[in-house]
This record gives C-alpha cells, structure tokens and sequence, in this order.
C-alpha cells in the first residue's frame, strides 16, 4: 500500500520538475491524478525520442517521470471541465502545479483561488523563481527551464574547465532537486495538517535549490570575498578525479586523519607534514604541487589497484563511472534504483527508481505511465461518487 495510500493528488504539470514529484508520490501509493488538457496533454509527450505501435506514440521523456500516475482529460477553460475539476479539487489533499503564474491567474487556480473551495489544501507549487504572491519584482513572471536556474544560480561556472566559458552538465539538476524538495514539503504539510487541520501553501523555487547545491561557493565568496575554483573543493586537496592507467578514479581527502592516511596509502608519510600542505587551504592552494605527486604515485596502475590501496587505509575513492557502468551497479539494482517498467510501447525499459528508502516503502509493482485520459471515468467515479450510491 505505501504510508501515502489514502492520500488524494491532483497535479497540473509539464516537462520534469513537477511530474518527478508527483511520481516519487506514486511510488509510495497516493493516488496521483494528471490533469491533462484534451486531445494534447503533458507538453513532454510530445518531445522526441517517441516510439509508436498499434496506433499508440510513446515519448520516453513522458515515461520516465509518469509512473503509477492516472490520466485525465479536462479542458479547464471550459465552464463544464473548470466545474469538475473544482468538485475533484474539493475531494483532493492535495494539489501540485507548475504553470506560468500568468496562467494560474487565468484559470483561477492561485492559492486564493484553490483554498476557497478546499480550505484544507495543501497546495504544492514549483516555479523557476516563487511564485509572485510572496515575491517582488517581474522575475517570478520569467519563463524558466532548468538550465536558466542553474545559469542564475552560478552552477555553470563551477564544473571544471568553466573558466571564460559557461559549462552546462547535462543533466536537470534544478527540476529534480526542486522535486525533491516539494516532496519532502508535502510530507511536511501533510504531518502539520494531521496534528492541526490547517492546509498549506508550498512555494518551491527551482533558483533557491540551484544556490543551496552552490552554498560552499556562496559562504566562501560572503566571508571570504574568493570566487571558488573552477570544479575543485574550496577548502580542501586533493578532491576530483584523477587519470589511471586504464580510466579515471575520484579521491576524497577532507581533514587531517583522512590526510595523513592517504600519505601513507602513497607510501608518501614524508610529505604530510611539509608546510605547504599543513591544512586543507594550504594543498588546494598549492594542489599544482600535490598533484604532480599524485600523478606521480599513480604512474601506470590500474583502477582497481588504486582502489585496493586506498581502501586498505580507509581513504575515500572510486572509480568514475559512466551511464553503461552505473546501470549495471548490483547495488542500485537490489535496492529498487535501477528499476524496469513494462512499457506497452517501448518494452521493457530500465530507469531510475525512488531514491526515497525506508521500512515503510513496500516494494509495488510498478505501473507504466498513462495513455492520455484513459483513467477519466474511473477517477471521476471514484472520487465523485455519493458514498450512499
């Protein structure tokens, strides 16, 4: 069943950043309700790569964050469709959106708007920049994707080799984190509303998770007045990935015990005392000198050899994995994070799990995304229907 079972979602959302929410909320047996405009849906099930059989067109983007969803079709601009949302809006714990605020105001779905007729709401919102109503000026009204939060957030100048050039990593930082934090603030919600009966607004900003993952370059440059390396640790050496003969291994020192264990993983206790490298500060400020005895030590090993030596002294390292490799990592696999969906378009597909664990998290079969609206009349029955019927 999941500790969310019972628990009634409705969501209006597009692309990544709201439906991963929303799914995580699936996994764990809410019922998760998509509102979908008629005939269109989700902006995402319409973005390549799509695959189509027997008449059916799957998107992948669609796929991967719609799981244990149900779909239904309403045409909210229309007096009939806006009526039954708002009978489905009075039934619902809670509703997530994450439209244009100009949008909202239009459809009459503010927080204002939604919490008179359900005034114990929780009503989730996620945005590149707050929602307007708690915010000044016309950024909240800007048009944001991931890669626009992060650029404002200072991320693209933080991976290595982001000197004069901004450096995108490739992936949507802002739009999963930001799902990850409405996630844990409907838990929140949730818990405040069972001891209290009060709803809640939740206004999550895709900007204020981007600075929360850039908080070390942040603090460092507030007290320090120092822009931080490009992709280094600020406060300590070494920290990032180094070239083996056969790929790439991270090493991780932070403190001195972890320090001086690695000097002696090295076969280097002679160096951990040297002056230049007497703090964290110190070898990151002359890490040019660290590394070449680094590289030095590594000459032609392998990875695993370097492993096996640095784990022999408890100094934290790994391999630098690409997506081929992570994939087929046992432990990823056994703990659900790694999962395989049964797609009636695309097969069996491997994606990423729930990276929420816990005892209360039963292992449920997972169910594919929604063929739009075909769960229309099941939930307008389910939820609607008089109790007395």
């Amino acid at each position: 069943m999941g500790p969310l079972a019972g628990v009634r979602v409705l969501t209006i959302e597009n692309f990544i950043s709201a439906p991963i929410a929303t799914m995580w909320l699936a996994d764990a047996g809410a019922d998760v309700v998509k509102v979908e405009i008629p005939g269109a849906g989700d902006t995402s099930r319409s973005v390549q790569p799509i695959r189509e059989r027997d008449g059916e067109r799957r998107s992948l983007s669609f796929i991967r964050a719609n799981r244990n969803k149900r779909s239904i079709e309403l045409d909210l601009k229309d007096p009939a469709g806006r009526e039954q949302f708002q009978a489905l809006l009075a039934k619902a714990d809670v509703l997530v959106e994450n439209l244009r605020p100009t949008a909202l105001k239009a459809l009459g779905l503010t927080y204002d708007d939604v919490r008179r007729i359900n005034p114990k709401i929780i009503y989730g919102a996620i945005s590149g920049f707050g929602l307007p109503e708690f915010n000044e000026g016309d950024l909240p009204f800007w048009p944001a994707f991931d890669v626009v939060a992060q650029a404002m957030g200072g991320l693209l100048f933080r991976p290595e080799g982001a000197q004069d050039t901004p450096v995108y990593a490739g992936f949507p930082l802002a739009d999963i984190f930001a799902s990850a934090n409405l996630q844990s603030s409907i838990y929140q919600a949730l818990y405040h509303r069972e001891r209290t009966g009060e709803g809640a607004c939740i206004d999550i900003s895709m900007l204020d998770g981007v600075v929360a993952f850039n908080e070390l370059a942040l603090i460092m440059y507030g007290a320090l007045n120092e822009v931080a390396a490009r992709g280094m640790h600020g406060l300590s050496a070494p920290f990032g990935s180094y070239p083996t003969a056969n790929g790439h291994i991270v090493i991780a020192v932070l403190g001195e015990p972890v320090w001086r264990r690695f000097t002696d993983a090295m076969g280097r206790p002679d160096i951990a005392n040297l002056p230049e490298f007497g703090s964290g500060r110190l070898r990151h400020q002359n890490r040019e000198v660290l590394d070449a005895h680094i590289t030095n030590w590594l000459g032609r090993k392998s990875t695993d050899e370097v492993l096996q030596q640095l784990r022999a002294y408890d100094v934290p390292a790994s391999p630098v994995l690409d997506i081929n490799e992570v994939i087929e990592l046992e432990n990823l696999r056994k703990r659900g994070m790694v999962t395989t969906v049964d797609d009636p378009v695309w097969g069996s597909v491997r994606m990423a799990g729930n990276p929420l664990h816990s005892s209360l998290m039963e292992k449920m079969p997972l169910v594919p995304a929604p063929e739009l609206g075909a769960d229309t009349e099941t939930v307008l029955r389910d939820w609607l229907a008089d109790p007395a019927d």
